[in-house]
C-alpha cells in the first residue's frame, strides 16, 4: 500500500477512534452521531482503492469562503446550545467539536487540513476521558495510541520524500525506500506504539491522580435509590427490586471463601410509623470524631459499650454515586476509614456524608454485631427510659386485630427474645413472598397484608413484625439496606445491586442491645434468576472493572508511596535472597579451599590467612581476564559474518545510487552481468561498481573473509561513485 493512501486511512482511523470514545463516554444527540458516522464512512469510501466508489463519493466542491461560513455557523450553534438547549458548556463544546470534525472530513484537500483533523481528534479523545472512568476506555485509548503513532510516522515520511539521500546520515536508509508500507515500517511503527504505551504507564505511576479537574463532571447521573431518606413510604422499596443496577461492591478480607452466604448491608433505621409510611424522628446528625487522618470512629454510650459484642468484621466497600448521603456497612459499624471531609451519624446508628457524592467512592468499615447474651434467655424484669419507649413502642391508630394476633402468638413465651423469635417464625412460615402484591394503594396496607392477602414483600414483613412486637411491649425498629447474595468468585467480593434492596427488623434485648432479625421468607427475597451461561464472563469483567477503578482511577499519592515501599521491600528481599544463595553456593568451595590450604600449610592457616588467600586468588583471576580477554577469542568467526553484512549493505546502497541515476538492476539479473550494462550505459562508474561487486560476490557467495583494507577501499570507492554525475 502506498504511504499516501496509508496516511489517509490512518487519519480517518484516528478520527473514528476519538468519535467512538465520545459515543461511549458522552450522551450525544442521535442526529449528530448519525451525521459524524456518515461523514467518516463517506471519507473512508473516498479513500479506498475502488475507483467506482471513489468516483461516486467525490469531495464537496465548495469554496474556502463557504467552509468558513459553515464553521462560523457551527460556532454560533455552540453558544445557542450552551445557553438554551443543553445548558452545559462541556456538552456544547463536544457537540461543536463533532461539527468541526464533519466539516473537516468533507474538506480534506491539503496537509494543513489533516493537521486540523489531528488536533480535533486529540481534543475529542481528551473530552471522552473527562466524561468517563470506565474500563472500556483502555482499548479505545490503545487504539488511538496505535493510530496516532502510525499517522504521525506516515505524515513525516510523506512530507520528506523529496529530500535527497545524500543529506541523510550514513546509517539511515533514504526515505524513498518507504514508498509503500513495508514489513520493516510495519514493525517499526508498532514498536514505537508499544514503547509509547510503556512510557505512558511509567508516567502514570510517577504522576498520581487528582480527585477533580477543570472539565471533570463525575461519572454520570447518580443512581436513584429508595428507602434511604428521613421518610419512606410503605411499598417504595418493592419497585426498585426489579432493577439490576450495581450499587456497591463489598470485599470481606477477614471472611474465608467457604463461609460466603447472605450478607446484610445496613443503611438507615426508622422509629415512627403512621400507618402508611416510616419516619426517622431521631435523624439529628453529629460529626464523628477523627481519631487519626481519615479514620472516623462511632462513639456509643457507656452502657452500649458494655454489651456483648461479636467479632470485628472488616469491609472494603466501593460505593457507586447515589442520590443519598448514606454510607453503608454491615451492622453495627464502629469506624469508617476514607477520604471524606467529614462523616456524620444519627442516634439510630446510620452513617452519612455531608452531601451525596457525585463520584464513585471507596472506604473501609469495621463492624461488630451484638451477640445474644445468656441473660436474655432467662425471665427478668425489663425497665426502659421513658424517652426510649416513646420512640420504639410508638404505634399508629389501628384495629386491635394486629395486637390480638401478636398476643396469641407470644402469650406462652416468657422472655423478650422468645417472643421475637415466635413472631418472626409465624410471619416467615405462614405468608408468601411476592412483588406483585398491590398493597401500597390500600388504606390500611398492613392489615390487608396480615389478614386478607397474606402476600407481600420485605417491607410488609418487617413492618408487621415491628408493629406486632411493639403491641406486646418489645422495643423494635425497621431497618433498610441491602441483602447481598451475588458473590464474584474472581474478585472475591459481593456485588450489591438495586434488586438486593431489603428491609428487616432490629429488636432491643435488655442485655444484648439491638439484635437484627429477618421475618421475610428465606427464599422469598432472593430474586436470583437462572444465570445465563455467560454469567462467568460478566463476573470476570466486573472484577476487572473493580481493579481498574482501584489501581487506575483512584490511584493517588498514597498509593504511589505504597508502590514505592513495595518495590523497596521487594528489592531488599531479592538482595537478601541473592546473598544467601551465593553464600550457600560458595560454601562447599570455601570449605574445600580451606581444607586444601590447611593440608598444604600443615594446619597452620588461620581464618585471616584464608581471607588473604581468597583475595589474592581473586586478584589473580581478574588480572588474567584483563590480559587474556577470553570473551574476544571467538570473535574471528563473528567478525567474518560482520564483514559480510557490511559489504552486503554497501552493495545495496550502490544499487540504490545507480537506480537514482536511471540504472535499475532487474531482480533476476546476476551481479556480474549488471556490470556489463553499467559499462555500456555509464562507463565512468563501471570501475567503482565492478570493484564493489567483486568484493560483494567474494564475501556473499565465496564465503571469503574480507580484510580491513578491502572494506576501507570499498567505502572509498562508494564515495567516489556518489560524487560522479551522469549526463
Amino acid at each position: 500500500m502506498p504511504c499516501d493512501q496509508a496516511l489517509r486511512l490512518t487519519s480517518i482511523g484516528l478520527a473514528s477512534v476519538s468519535f467512538i470514545g465520545l459515543v461511549l463516554g458522552a450522551s450525544l444527540p442521535g442526529w449528530l452521531m448519525f451525521l459524524t458516522a456518515s461523514a467518516l464512512m463517506v471519507t473512508l469510501l473516498r479513500t479506498g482503492p475502488v475507483n467506482a466508489i471513489t468516483s461516486v463519493v467525490r469531495p464537496v466542491p465548495l469554496s474556502a469562503t463557504t467552509w468558513n461560513i459553515l464553521v462560523l455557523s457551527g460556532f454560533l450553534g455552540f453558544w445557542i446550545d450552551s445557553l438554551w438547549i443543553s445548558g452545559d458548556l462541556l456538552a456544547s463544546g463536544i457537540h461543536f467539536l463533532l461539527v468541526l470534525m464533519v466539516i473537516k472530513l468533507f474538506n480534506l484537500q491539503h496537509r494543513r487540513d489533516y493537521v486540523h483533523l489531528y488536533a480535533i481528534s486529540l481534543v475529542a479523545i481528551l473530552a471522552a476521558a473527562s466524561r468517563t472512568s470506565d474500563l472500556w476506555y483502555v482499548p479505545v485509548f490503545l487504539a488511538y495510541l496505535l493510530a496516532g503513532v502510525w499517522t504521525l510516522l506516515l505524515f513525516q515520511l510523506t512530507k520528506d520524500t523529496a529530500v535527497p539521500s545524500a543529506d541523510l546520515p550514513r546509517r539511515l536508509e533514504p526515505l524513498e525506500s518507504y514508498s509503500g508500507v513495508t514489513p520493516k515500517l510495519f514493525w517499526m511503527a508498532n514498536g514505537l506504539a508499544a514503547a509509547t504505551f510503556g512510557l505512558t504507564l511509567v508516567m502514570f505511576f510517577v504522576i498520581p491522580r487528582v480527585n477533580a479537574g477543570l472539565y471533570q463532571k463525575g461519572y454520570g447521573e447518580n443512581v436513584r435509590t429508595s428507602g434511604f431518606s428521613d421518610t419512606v413510604d410503605l411499598g417504595s422499596i418493592g419497585p426498585i427490586k426489579r432493577d439490576r443496577s450495581v450499587v456497591m461492591r463489598v470485599e470481606l478480607p477477614d471472611r474465608p471463601t467457604h463461609e460466603v452466604g447472605h450478607f446484610y448491608v445496613r443503611g438507615m433505621a426508622f422509629d415512627r410509623y403512621d400507618g402508611r409510611s416510616w419516619a426517622n424522628q431521631l435523624a439529628h446528625r453529629r460529626n464523628l470524631s477523627e481519631d487519626s487522618p481519615e479514620m472516623f470512629t462511632l462513639r456509643g454510650s457507656k452502657s452500649h459499650q458494655l454489651l456483648s459484642r461479636g467479632a470485628a468484621l472488616h469491609q472494603h466497600i466501593q460505593l457507586e454515586p447515589l442520590d443519598t448521603p448514606v454510607l453503608f456497612a454491615a451492622p453495627f459499624a464502629e469506624s469508617v476509614h476514607g477520604k471524606f471531609p467529614a462523616v456524620q451519624s444519627d442516634i439510630n446508628g446510620a452513617l452519612y456524608l455531608p452531601f451525596p457524592s457525585s463520584t464513585r467512592i471507596e472506604y473501609t468499615a469495621v463492624s461488630r454485631p451484638n451477640t445474644i447474651s445468656p441473660d436474655d434467655s432467662r425471665p427478668q424484669p425489663i425497665t426502659y427510659p421513658e424517652s426510649f419507649l416513646r420512640h420504639f413502642l410508638q404505634m399508629p391508630v389501628q384495629s386491635d386485630r394486629i395486637a390480638k394476633l401478636a398476643r396469641d402468638i407470644s402469650e406462652s413465651k416468657q422472655t423478650v427474645y422468645e417472643k421475637a423469635v415466635a413472631i418472626q417464625e409465624h410471619l416467615s412460615h405462614n405468608y408468601q413472598y411476592s412483588l406483585d402484591a398491590p398493597l401500597a394503594a390500600q388504606a390500611h396496607p398492613l392489615e390487608e397484608f396480615l389478614f386478607v392477602r397474606k402476600t407481600g414483600y420485605c417491607e410488609h414483613y418487617a413492618t408487621a413484625m415491628v408493629m406486632m412486637l411493639r403491641s406486646v411491649g418489645v422495643p423494635a425498629r425497621l431497618v433498610t439496606g441491602f441483602l447481598a447474595t451475588e458473590w464474584n468468585e474472581y474478585g472475591n467480593y459481593y456485588v450489591v445491586r438495586q434488586q438486593d434492596a431489603h428491609a428487616w427488623v432490629e429488636v432491643h434485648l435488655p442485655q444484648s442491645g439491638w439484635v437484627m432479625m429477618d421475618p421475610t421468607p428465606a427464599d422469598g427475597d432472593s430474586l436470583a434468576e437462572t444465570l445465563p451461561a455467560w454469567h462467568r464472563v460478566q463476573s470476570l469483567l466486573d472484577s476487572a472493572r473493580l481493579r481498574w477503578n482501584r489501581f487506575f482511577v483512584q490511584y493517588s499519592a498514597a498509593d504511589q508511596l505504597a508502590v514505592v515501599r513495595d518495590i523497596q521491600t521487594g528489592g531488599v528481599s531479592v538482595r537478601l535472597w541473592t546473598l544467601d544463595s551465593l553464600a550457600s553456593f560458595l560454601k562447599p568451595l570455601t570449605a574445600a579451599f580451606e581444607a586444601g590450604m590447611s593440608h598444604l600449610t600443615g594446619g597452620y592457616l588461620t581464618p585471616v590467612g584464608t581471607l588473604v588467600a581468597l583475595l589474592l586468588a581473586g586478584c589473580g583471576a581478574m588480572a588474567w581476564l584483563v590480559w587474556a580477554r577470553p570473551w574476544k577469542w571467538p570473535r574471528r568467526a563473528a567478525g567474518a559474518a560482520g564483514d559480510e553484512q557490511v559489504i552486503v549493505q554497501l552493495y545495496r546502497r550502490t544499487l540504490r545510487q545507480l537506480e537514482r541515476r536511471g540504472l535499475r538492476k532487474p531482480a533476476a539479473m546476476p551481479p556480474l552481468q549488471f556490470i556489463r550494462i553499467i559499462q555500456e550505459e555509464w562507463s565512468t562508474a563501471s570501475t567503482a561498481v565492478a570493484c564493489i561487486t567483486e568484493l560483494y560476490c567474494r564475501a556473499r557467495f565465496g564465503r571469503v573473509p574480507l580484510t580491513t583494507e578491502e572494506l576501507h577501499h570499498a567505502r572509498e570507492t562508494f564515495k567516489q561513485l556518489r560524487s560522479l554525475s551522469r549526463s
